[in-house]
C-alpha cells in the first residue's frame, strides 16, 4: 500500500479550515493508502527528512503559505509528485485583483472594483464588499452599505496582510461552481447554490453552523444558467491553469447577469465544504475523485 504525506495546518487565519479539510482528505481515502498528516510548518523538519517516504503529497494549506506557489515551489524543488494546482497557478489564484484581470480577458464578467493598499482611502460610490486581496474563507470580509462604515471594512481587511479589494456590492443570488478533473478531463460538477439564513455568506455559515446557509446542489436554476455558469467556471479554471480542483464563486444579479467573483485553488474538504457535495451529486466518490488525481500526479 502506497504512503501519502498530507502537509495542512498553515499559518493563516484558515488554519482552522485548514486542519478540518485535512481530515476529510484522510477519511476519504482511508483503506486506500497509508497516510501520515504533518501540521506545517511545524512538523517541516520531520516531513523533509522522511519526504522519500510518500509517493505523493497533498497540500491541503489554504491562503498564504499554502495556495499562494510557496509550498508548491518547494515540493517541485525536491521532486516530490503533489495535488492541485502548480506554482503559478496558486499564486495568481490567491491574488484577486491579478486573476479578475485574466479572467476577464478571457470574457469572464467581473465586478467593478479597486484594490486599496494599506493606509490608502477608497472613493465612496455605492455600497461595496471589502475583502483581503489575498485572503479566503470571508475572513477580513465586510459588506459596507454606508460610506461611514468603509474605514473600519479597510482596516478589518488590511489586518489580514497585504492590499484590500473593494468591489460593487450585487444584490442577487450567490452561486458556486467547481470544476474537477475526472478521469483525467476537467469537468464542471453541479452548480450549488448558496442561500445564507442571515443574508450574508460569512465563516461562521462556510464552516460553523450548518443552519446559517442552505446550499442547494444540483442548484434549483434554468439550464442556460447552469450552463452559463458552468461555461464561465471552466474558462477561469483553465485561464490559470488550474489542475485537479477549483471553485470558481458567482453572483447572479436580478437581471439574470453573472459576475465573477474569486476562484479557490485549494477548496475546502469539510464536512461541511461545498466540493465534496457536488462530486457526490455528479455521481462520483469522493475518495475515487482523489484517486484519480494521485494517479495523475504521480503520473506526471
Amino acid at each position: 500500500m502506497s504512503r501519502i504525506a498530507i502537509l495542512t495546518g498553515g499559518v493563516s487565519a484558515e488554519r482552522p479550515v485548514a486542519l478540518k479539510s485535512a481530515e476529510g482528505v484522510r477519511q476519504a481515502l482511508a483503506g486506500r493508502y497509508e497516510i501520515e498528516v504533518f501540521d506545517w510548518p511545524a512538523a517541516a523538519d520531520i516531513f523533509l527528512a522522511r519526504r522519500h517516504d510518500f509517493a505523493a503529497v497533498i497540500p491541503v494549506l489554504h491562503g498564504r503559505g499554502g495556495e499562494d506557489g510557496t509550498i508548491q515551489g518547494l515540493l517541485e524543488s525536491l521532486g516530490r509528485p503533489y495535488l492541485f494546482s502548480g506554482v503559478a497557478a496558486q499564486a495568481l489564484g490567491l491574488d484577486k485583483t491579478r486573476t479578475k484581470a485574466l479572467v476577464a480577458a478571457a470574457g469572464v464578467p467581473i465586478l467593478p472594483g479597486e484594490s486599496v493598499r494599506p493606509g490608502e482611502s477608497a472613493v465612496w460610490r455605492r455600497p461595496v464588499v471589502v475583502k483581503p486581496n489575498d485572503g479566503g474563507s470571508s475572513v477580513g470580509t465586510s459588506l459596507v452599505r454606508t460610506a461611514a462604515e468603509l474605514p473600519a471594512a479597510l482596516a478589518a481587511a488590511w489586518r489580514e496582510g497585504g492590499d484590500a479589494l473593494v468591489e460593487d456590492l450585487v444584490e442577487g443570488d450567490e452561486y458556486t461552481v467547481a470544476i474537477a478533473d475526472l478521469d483525467r478531463v476537467a469537468t464542471a460538477l453541479p452548480v450549488i447554490a448558496i442561500r445564507p439564513r442571515g443574508g450574508w455568506f460569512d465563516f461562521a455559515a462556510k464552516y460553523e453552523v450548518a443552519a446559517l446557509a442552505e446550499e442547494i446542489c444540483p442548484a434549483p436554476i434554468s439550464t442556460e444558467l447552469s450552463y452559463r455558469l458552468q461555461e464561465l467556471a471552466l474558462t477561469a479554471h483553465r485561464t490559470l491553469g488550474c489542475r485537479h480542483i477549483s471553485r470558481a464563486d458567482f453572483m447572479v444579479d436580478r437581471a439574470g447577469q453573472p459576475w465573477f467573483l474569486e476562484i479557490n485553488t485549494i477548496p475546502g474538504m469539510t464536512e461541511t465544504s461545498l466540493v465534496p457535495k457536488a462530486i457526490r451529486a455528479a455521481g462520483r466518490d469522493v475518495g475515487e475523485t482523489i484517486d484519480g488525481w494521485i494517479a495523475d500526479a504521480l503520473a506526471n
